[in-house]
């Protein structure tokens, strides 16, 4: 699913227009965007956490030229799903595997 498909989802669960839907989603990104890149953590009851996270220096290896460079720390934004979430997707869904490939499939 993208974000207009979500968009639609959300206009027709609520009544709300395609546009109003589309604005309210858009809205909940950026918000969600602006918080973390303020360093502070979003945490929505029974869905899960969006927070900033730290991604220490290292050490790696450029394939091209095989030298070795050092890339520096950064932040990176995070996702930890809830509880709730975390249930409903176990109960939903199992896993699959073929020819040593595990796949996601409906329950």
């Amino acid at each position: 699913m993208n974000k207009a498909e979500l968009a639609e989802m959300v206009a027709k669960q609520t009544g709300l227009s395609k546009k109003a839907a589309k604005e309210a989603v858009d809205a909940l990104f950026n918000t969600i965007s602006k918080t973390m890149c303020d360093g502070e953590p979003v945490r929505i009851t029974g869905f899960g956490t969006f927070e900033p996270r730290a991604r220490k220096s290292s050490m790696r290896i450029n394939p091209q030229t095989k030298q070795r460079i050092m890339v520096a720390s950064k932040a990176v934004p995070g996702f930890r799903a809830g509880r709730e979430l975390k249930e409903m997707v176990r109960k939903k869904l199992r896993v699959v595997e073929a020819g040593g490939k595990l796949s996601v499939k409906r329950a």
